[in-house]
């Protein structure tokens, strides 16, 4: 079979290949041309994930809000749809949808990657934290599902691919608005998995874990760095379940999602294994008791703000 050309010069397509070898003339025919819209693009696992994509081929719509960002990794790529928003708005949601329909005609696939991370302490978080987590993790996704199956119905189908976190299982310390958000998002996804089976709407589930990226959250808690929750030293279960991956591991993941869509991914064994073993108390509550230790040794804090007379 004679394969197809497309744009394979990108050092994270060839590495894809060598890691996927069986799926090279798979990934012609099923990602040349094909429409993916990106939330969250302009970093982190977007931004490796839009690299990828658009070098196999794809017609690769980014969507952040800071314009400086995916001009930047647009850049890098082969005239990708820039769409600079903010998600935490419903219209904005439901409108690049439409620009990227307006752009290619259709919208093949949509990953809902975009992400609200804000870092506080659960007794004093604030209800605005909380709602502009609940707007960014779950209300623009679910909105920007919505308006996608709309035309992915109309065109034969789609797929919809939604980046959870199984932090929500652990109760990650000092991250609430976030792993909050996201055990509601997670349950969203399993609602409409369950409502469309059988459909021509695909609807994925991928569980990352904990990933190493250049992203600092917004902290209520001073300056901190992505590791403030992990100690120098720890035990043997702790470093498993804490070992980063990076950007372009998710990124290789996702891609072989869209050639091969399945219900639920994890990005490797020891996530699976923690998602299982966060059902049991006792381990759930000792690994994250030492997680929180380490923040509040870290930044001198107190387990509550206020001390009772």
């Amino acid at each position: 079979m004679k394969l197809i050309e497309c744009k394979q010069h990108s050092a994270y397509f060839w590495l894809f290949l060598i890691v996927n070898p069986k799926l090279l003339i798979a990934n012609q025919l099923s990602l040349i041309r094909k429409v993916i819209l990106i939330t969250g693009a302009s970093s982190g696992i977007g931004a490796a994930t839009a690299l990828v994509l658009d070098a196999a081929g794809a017609r690769v719509a980014l969507v952040a809000r800071t314009r400086q960002k995916l001009d930047a990794l647009a850049s890098r790529m082969h005239d990708p749809l820039i769409i600079e928003a903010d998600l935490s708005e419903e219209t904005n949601a439901r409108e690049m949808v439409r620009k990227v329909v307006s752009q290619f005609g259709r919208i093949d696939v949509l990953i809902n990657n975009a992400a609200s991370i804000i870092v506080a302490k659960s007794d004093t978080v604030k209800q605005s934290d909380m709602l502009t987590a609940f707007r960014t993790n779950l209300l623009a996704p679910v909105a920007a599902t919505q308006e996608a199956i709309f035309f992915m119905r109309s065109q034969g189908g789609g797929h919809i691919i939604n980046i959870g976190s199984p932090g929500f299982m652990m109760g990650i310390p000092f991250y609430a608005p976030y792993v909050c958000s996201k055990a509601a998002f997670s349950a969203w996804t399993r609602t409409i998995q369950a409502e469309w089976a059988g459909t021509e709407i695909m609807v994925s589930e991928y569980f990352p874990g904990y990933i190493k990226t250049d992203s600092l959250p917004e902290s209520r808690l001073g300056s901190i760095d992505q590791d403030f929750l992990m100690a120098e030293t720890q035990n043997i279960l702790a470093r498993m379940f804490t070992k980063p991956k990076t950007p372009d591991d998710v990124a290789r993941h996702i891609t072989n999602l869209i050639l091969k869509p399945k219900t639920l991914v994890y990005s490797d064994i020891s996530v699976r294994i923690g998602a299982f073993i966060s059902n049991f108390t006792e381990f759930r509550l000792n690994l994250a008791r030492q997680l929180a230790k380490n923040g509040r040794r870290k930044k001198n804090l107190t387990v509550f703000s206020e001390k009772i007379n």
